[in-house]
């Protein structure tokens, strides 16, 4: 018995050892995550101009020792604050949309999801990218590259959605790409604002015009 025993393979001792955990940064991460939650509340409402430590400090319940070390200066801060709000803008309405079977449904899924997340103010402000997209329009710097650069990525994603639809004949070919991407953006920015003026009927012919514009487009 001890000899067949001594012919079986230990698995386990066969594993490299797991690293030990970090209780400090495990903490820090925790901490990071619990004051980027408040932190994106915040800029939805102030803007990014509005994230100073001591407002953050007080919406996380923390001091703003902690936010330097966490974070070090306040454009850091606005930086992680963006980048949290656009992760969270994709876990809910982006990565849905993106499972759906065609390009045609995706698009859908996508507008749609945008309209389900203002109007059930996933964020207080509504959509951050409109918000920052006017505050940072003509103030160069690292803010305003990384809100360009996801301002391209919101177009990039509904070209290469309206291109594969067309290519499996679900938006006619004669369709303009440019001004359809131009006109779905522009009933979301006035969505957006008709969200916050709690102008629910404006907000509603807005959705309305998005799924007429996707309706027109298809066979």
């Amino acid at each position: 018995m001890e000899l067949m025993q001594a012919k079986e393979p230990d698995v386990m001792n066969q594993l490299p050892p797991s690293p030990p955990l970090d209780g400090r940064r495990l903490r820090g991460e925790r901490a990071r995550a619990r004051v980027l939650d408040e932190a994106v509340k915040l800029l939805s409402v102030e803007g990014l101009g509005g994230l100073t430590f001591g407002q953050v400090a007080e919406k996380a319940e923390t001091g703003k020792s902690n936010l330097q070390v966490l974070f070090g200066d306040k454009e850091n801060l606005q930086l992680a604050a963006l980048a949290h709000a656009i992760a969270l803008y994709h876990v809910q309405v982006v990565e849905p949309a993106m499972r759906k079977r065609t390009p045609l449904a995706r698009l859908r899924a996508l507008m749609n999801g945008w309209f389900d997340f203002v109007e059930t103010r996933q964020l207080p402000g509504g959509c951050v990218i409109t918000a920052v997209s006017s505050e940072y329009r003509a103030r160069p710097g690292p803010l305003r590259d990384a809100i360009q650069q996801y301002r391209q990525a919101v177009r990039t994603r509904l070209y290469g959605l309206i291109r594969d639809a067309k290519a499996q004949d679900q938006i006619t070919a004669e369709t303009d790409e440019p001004k359809l991407v131009m006109d779905l953006l522009a009933y979301q920015a006035f969505a957006n604002v008709a969200a916050l003026m709690d102008d629910k009927a404006e907000f509603g012919r807005a959705k309305t015009a998005v799924a007429e514009l996707l309706a027109k487009a298809a066979r």
